[in-house]
């Protein structure tokens, strides 16, 4: 796969937790609204997904985290003998 399909394919993957999650939790909310006969749950499951889908695309978005030790105590020499 080429690096451009690859960039696609990930837009189209936060595309799809974006509007999948909002979906969800509306349909969960909407079918308890129906066995409760309520009409308060499908707006609160509606934005529940929406928070959760924004949470999940911010941190598959972020830097993996950076080794904070300081490089004295890291092995970063690549062999496996203890330190």
């Amino acid at each position: 796969m080429s690096a451009g399909h690859e960039g696609e394919s990930q837009v189209w993957g936060l595309i799809s937790t974006l509007v999948g999650g909002p979906a969800v939790w509306g349909a969960i909310g909407y079918g308890v609204d129906r066995l409760l006969d309520t009409e308060v749950l499908l707006p609160i499951g509606v934005v529940v997904g929406f928070v959760t889908s924004i949470y999940i695309v911010y941190v598959k978005t972020q830097d993996p985290p950076v080794d904070s030790r300081p490089a004295a105590t890291r092995n970063d020499t690549g062999d496996d003998a203890p330190s």
